[in-house]
């Protein structure tokens, strides 16, 4: 059984921007800002080099200067089965000086691993937003800035953007700047921000490297970093999320129908139909393939070994290949 103030949590989810406003709130809580690298590990369970003994070492080690050490596990699905059982005897006696978090993408809880660790954990669950839910968010977002936006607008704001959130909180946070004092948020500004850049361009994007068309590739990645430097950063995190839901629509596709795909994936008519119209151009191989290019220019971009542009101007290429 848990201890009486629960140290371990299990985060349980796809949506990843509500996992780090959730970890914000647990470092501010448990780490001292002058000690917090000297108490904060982050592991990877995909990793070649993950070591599960260095994970619990650090588990069980003391915090130095500081309420709680913190430990963090990502991609705990990807885990053996007997590390998995490893976690889980972990779990069931957890050292009280150190906050364990367990981030899975596990959208349901099943049987096995994350079943049982959501019995000895506090489960924070991070689903996709439903439509009506994305509706209240950004008007909420919208009214914490003194401002009001238009139905019209929020449809808008939908109809271009993917179900994430770190992709729609920075959208709606230019659309506040651009907005300046004006006291509402109209579908005018929506289309002036939102509208011409990230899904719609980058479904042109998807179009060319379907075609292997390496030219116009580029001009269109070209255009998108001469209208907006952001739209630059938007854009590997737009690929990352087509190819995500262009597996999942092709493998659904097979035992699913069309209402059933679109509600469990949060998918709008014009999204869905797109996505099911590339699903059945790309082979599944290729589609896994590019996800892992993917990957790595994110990588390489977060670790700094390049620049952004450069990263994804050979991303691009390779995806033509």
């Amino acid at each position: 059984m848990p201890t009486k103030e629960l140290t371990s949590y299990l985060f349980l989810g796809e949506e990843d921007f509500l996992k780090e406003l959730e970890l914000k709130k647990l470092k501010s809580r448990f780490l001292e800002n002058t000690t917090r690298d000297l108490n904060y590990n982050v592991f990877y369970a995909k990793d070649k080099d993950f070591k599960l003994k260095e994970m619990l070492d650090i588990l069980n080690t003391a915090s130095f200067m500081s309420p709680k050490r913190f430990v963090i596990l990502k991609d705990a699905d990807s885990l053996s089965d007997s590390d998995k059982e490893s976690v889980l005897f972990y779990l069931k006696n957890p050292k009280d000086s150190s906050v364990f978090i367990i981030d899975s993408k596990a959208v349901k809880i099943k049987e096995g691993f994350i079943l049982e660790a959501s019995k000895l954990a506090k489960l924070v669950r991070s689903a996709r937003l439903t439509d009506s839910e994305i509706n209240i968010w950004i008007s909420r977002r919208v009214k914490t800035a003194g401002k009001k936006i238009g139905a019209d607008a929020v449809n808008l704001i939908k109809e271009n953007l993917p179900n994430d959130l770190r992709i729609l909180s920075s959208s709606v946070d230019n659309l506040i700047l651009y907005a300046g004092k004006r006291p509402d948020i109209t579908r005018h500004d929506v289309e002036k921000v939102i509208y011409v850049a990230p899904l719609k361009t980058s479904f042109d994007l998807l179009d060319a490297i379907e075609k292997k068309d390496v030219k116009r590739a580029l001009n269109i990645f070209t255009s998108i970093q001469k209208y907006k430097k952001r739209e630059t950063e938007l854009l590997l995190g737009l690929l990352s999320w087509q190819f995500r839901m262009l597996l999942r629509v092709k493998e659904l596709l097979k035992i699913r129908n069309k209402l059933e795909i679109q509600k469990e994936l949060n998918l709008y008519n014009t999204k869905f139909d797109q996505m099911s119209r590339y699903a059945t151009r790309f082979k599944r191989q290729e589609i896994i393939r590019l996800l892992g290019e993917i990957l790595k220019a994110d990588s390489d971009i977060k670790t700094g070994e390049a620049l952004p542009k450069f990263t994804l101007e050979r991303l691009i290429l390779k995806m033509c290949s």
